[in-house]
This record gives structure tokens, C-alpha cells and sequence, in this order.
């Protein structure tokens, strides 16, 4: 039999290798999601001016014009492909946050999020979609 020392080395290598191992199987069985994909947008990179100054000149009509230019947007078909309606759903309140601040020159988010929260904004959104959803049909 061998030395309790020569044992509790033992253990300790066994205990080394079996950790690597299974660091080594999470991290084969987790391929990155970007890896060999380049048709996916990097949502932190994009640049959503062209689409804010759609808003705006079409908020100049209405409120609900200018959901309705929002939702009517290619890129928010995209983001609801790729990344599903949850991560689509922080998506779309993210840029209309940012939006908001964008027009009104702030960097308020409180102010901005009382307005995507308020009653008249709600009503014009779920119209805009509503009207968005009876065009395609």
C-alpha cells in the first residue's frame, strides 16, 4: 500500500484532471453563438440614426405615425429572428429610450420611460401595431 502522502497526491492529480476535463467538455459544448454566423447584427454597435430621424419626421404627423414608423422598420423584424421576442422585447424599449433622449436632447431615462409608460404613448403604440399587423394580412 502506498504512503499516505503518495496517496493524497494522488487524489490531488485525479481531483486536477477531472476539473480540466469538465472545463474543458462546458467549453466544447458551448460553441459562440457569432462563430462562423457573420449575418448577425451586433445590436451594441448599431447605429439607429437613420431610423430616429424616421421617427422624428414621422412624429411630426402623429404620435402613432411615429410608432408606426418604428415597428414598421426592418431592423426590428431582424432583431426578433435572431435573438427571439424576450431579448426583442429589451431591444425595442432600449431604442426607444434612447429615442426619447435623442429628441429631446437629454440624457434623462426617467423622463424617457414615463413616456414610453404613459397612457397616450401605450395607445398609439398598440394602435400602430395593430394597424401594422391588419397591412400585412
Amino acid at each position: 500500500m502506498a504512503s499516505p502522502n503518495k496517496q493524497q497526491k494522488r487524489a490531488q492529480r485525479a481531483k486536477t484532471k477531472a476539473k480540466q476535463n469538465r472545463t474543458q467538455r462546458a467549453v466544447a459544448a458551448k460553441p459562440d453563438a457569432f462563430e462562423g454566423d457573420d449575418s448577425r447584427i451586433d445590436l451594441e454597435s448599431v447605429d439607429l440614426t437613420e431610423l430616429f430621424v424616421q421617427m422624428r419626421d414621422a412624429g411630426q404627423n402623429s404620435q402613432q405615425a411615429l410608432c408606426a414608423a418604428f415597428l414598421s422598420h426592418p431592423l426590428l423584424a431582424l432583431v426578433l429572428e435572431q435573438e427571439g421576442e424576450e431579448e426583442a422585447t429589451d431591444f425595442i424599449l432600449a431604442a426607444l429610450i434612447e429615442y426619447r433622449q435623442w429628441a429631446t436632447d437629454s440624457d434623462d431615462e426617467a423622463a424617457a420611460l414615463a413616456w414610453i409608460e404613459s397612457p397616450a404613448f401605450q395607445a398609439d403604440y398598440v394602435a400602430a401595431s395593430q394597424a401594422l399587423v391588419t397591412s400585412q394580412d
